[in-house]
């Protein structure tokens, strides 16, 4: 589905990616993982448009997509969320799925403006759509709380949920278990495998070990820029590269 060739990305004399090469395959589970500052979301930046690779290729279904911008590859069935919380805070909940919604709307302004049936439909749609995905991920009891009042577990959860709105072929997770409580990041856990379960997707950036192994079908490590390795579970937790880039030389 997601294939990365060669992709490297250079900040001045820093190289923050360099000749990266891996697959994403559909209906996956996929980990990256890899110690802070190894180039993992400068990778969801270039794969996601934030930013050109100073040389090599991103290839969406078999597309180039390099030099697309943000919205194009929104709109091409990608979405990501980001390490900080990104929502609109005076709004609830509901709101802030109802507006993500809108990336989906193909009924015209004027359809809208006059309630048509085709834009009174397509409402009832998103509507149906939003509360389906505040059950899923357990937001149903705040689906009217402003957002800016929810715990940051909370709105972190949201932030995925949001992410969902745009109808996404691959999600990309830039830490979503951060701040969360153990409960929290087991049923957010439960909740992503199920939506790999259901087809979709998803590229996921976690420090949360226990969380990466337990969850992924394949793992991908970035270290300093460079693939240091990928595959399964098993093979990347004893891999020695993989445990020299965590916890140091002696350890490997």
């Amino acid at each position: 589905m997601l294939r990365v060739h060669e992709l490297t990305r250079r900040f001045g004399q820093l190289t923050a990616l360099d000749r990266v090469s891996f697959e994403v395959a559909q209906g996956s589970l996929h980990g990256l993982i890899g110690p802070n500052g190894s180039g993992k979301t400068t990778f969801f930046n270039l794969v996601t448009g934030f930013l050109r690779p100073s040389s090599g290729r991103v290839i969406w279904q078999g597309q180039d997509i390099s030099a697309c911008k943000p919205h194009r590859i929104s709109r091409l069935g990608m979405a990501r969320t980001f390490q900080n919380t990104s929502n609109f805070a005076s709004l609830s909940a509901r709101d802030n799925l109802l507006i993500a919604c809108r990336n989906q709307v193909r009924s015209s302004a004027v359809a809208r403006l006059l309630h048509l049936a085709s834009a009174v439909r397509e409402e009832r749609e998103q509507l149906i759509l939003v509360g389906g995905l505040l059950e899923r991920f357990g937001l149903a009891e705040v689906a009217d709380v402003p957002a800016c009042e929810l715990p940051g577990g909370t709105q972190k959860v949201l932030g995925v949920a949001l992410a969902m709105c745009t109808a996404p072929r691959l999600l990309l997770l830039d830490e979503p278990l951060a701040g969360l409580n153990p409960g929290e990041k087991a049923q957010l856990m439960l909740t992503l495998r199920s939506l790999r379960d259901d087809g979709f997707t998803l590229l996921l950036i976690e420090h949360d070990m226990k969380a990466i192994m337990q969850a992924c079908d394949r793992i991908t490590v970035l270290c300093y820029g460079h693939l240091l390795t990928e595959g399964d579970p098993a093979h990347v937790s004893q891999h020695p590269e993989t445990i020299r880039a965590y916890l140091g030389e002696e350890a490997a």
